[in-house]
């Protein structure tokens, strides 16, 4: 990892970049994952209406793949085309110079969701698929700032249309094709500078949740188990104004209209009186999106992990959870 400063200056930043003091965050009340089956079950929310060579070109596998013009602007001064637009000066930037790379708070738990299944090792995780290009940097430290190498950093988020990819809760799907796809999913392990890096695209939104991408940071082999022992699983969203201009504004995206979800409303982290942690630090490269953020973790298993809180208690395996928590609570709810 390079530790020169971008090699091109962001036009635009978006999302939290202040840095703030180390905490913890206290265990919130947890469901089983018996009782979020259940409610993911009954919800009636909006349906999901090494780099690598190509990106998100689009593929005869992918008919809708190729909505986008590769190099186009996709509005707001935003490319389309996908990962093929990220340029080597995108990918050699270090966003956590400075302040930001002093950023140890505490990273918060949440839901793992109906939406996780096998991840492939690998940079490039669009499988194809087009969208505003969107390189992802997350730098795993420990609570006293310490870069930690060797973790495995797991990510997955929606396509454009709001829709994942796998053989996962029904719900999740956007087409039936998709179950036999694996698109915007992938792990990486993190180098001596603590930092895992991925190619991807700008995610969609779907009923019910603001958006966002789910992460998980594990230490050993890679286990692709809900219920895999992990330093943390947690979400990170992008600011309110970043979404409401993308969404309103990019071709490929303005389809499907502006998310009915901000971050106050969030079910997974919406009562949480300070979002800044939950956000990616955003910035505009060239027309392409650097989203970064810092995680701090407990790296000793035996520590309980401080949970974020929404308007529906988060849950889940693949977590530790506090003490005292108390049992699932029914009822409908969309997927997380």
């Amino acid at each position: 990892m390079s530790n020169a400063d971008f090699s091109t200056s962001p036009t635009a930043a978006f999302g939290s970049d202040a840095p703030a003091e180390p905490r913890h965050c206290a265990p919130s009340p947890t469901l089983s994952r018996r009782d979020l089956i259940v409610r993911w079950a009954a919800a009636t929310c909006v349906a999901p209406a090494s780099w690598l060579l190509g990106g998100c070109a689009g593929t005869a596998a992918n008919p809708t793949a190729a909505a986008g013009t590769a190099g186009a602007d996709a509005g707001a001064g935003w490319l389309t085309g996908g990962t093929a637009r990220i340029g080597a000066g995108v990918r050699a930037s270090n966003p956590f110079l400075g302040a930001a790379a002093s950023t140890c708070r505490l990273t918060c738990e949440a839901t793992i969701g109906p939406c996780h299944t096998l991840s492939p090792e690998r940079r490039d995780i669009s499988d194809g698929w087009d969208g505003l290009p969107m390189h992802m940097q997350l730098r795993i430290v420990d609570v006293q700032c310490r870069p930690v190498e060797n973790a495995i950093v797991e990510v997955w988020h929606t396509n454009h249309t709001g829709g994942y990819s796998g053989r996962i809760a029904p719900m999740c799907n956007n087409d039936k094709a998709d179950v036999e796809r694996q698109f915007f999913r992938g792990w990486q392990r993190t180098d001596a500078n603590g930092i895992a890096r991925f190619d991807s695209c700008y995610p969609g939104w779907y009923g019910g949740h603001a958006n966002h991408v789910h992460l998980r940071v594990m230490k050993g082999d890679y286990d692709p188990r809900d219920s895999a022992t992990a330093w943390v699983t947690t979400q990170l969203l992008f600011s309110d104004e970043l979404n409401a201009e993308i969404f309103g504004s990019a071709a490929l995206y303005k389809k499907k209209g502006l998310p009915d979800t901000t971050l106050a409303t969030d079910g997974v982290m919406g009562q949480e009186p300070d979002k800044s942690p939950y956000l990616f630090d955003v910035q505009k490269v060239d027309g392409v999106m650097l989203a970064s953020r810092t995680l701090a973790i407990h790296t000793d298993l035996s520590e309980v992990v401080c949970t974020a809180r929404g308007a529906r208690p988060p849950g889940g395996p693949g977590r530790r959870r506090g003490p005292g928590s108390p049992p699932g609570v029914t009822g409908p709810a969309p997927r997380t």
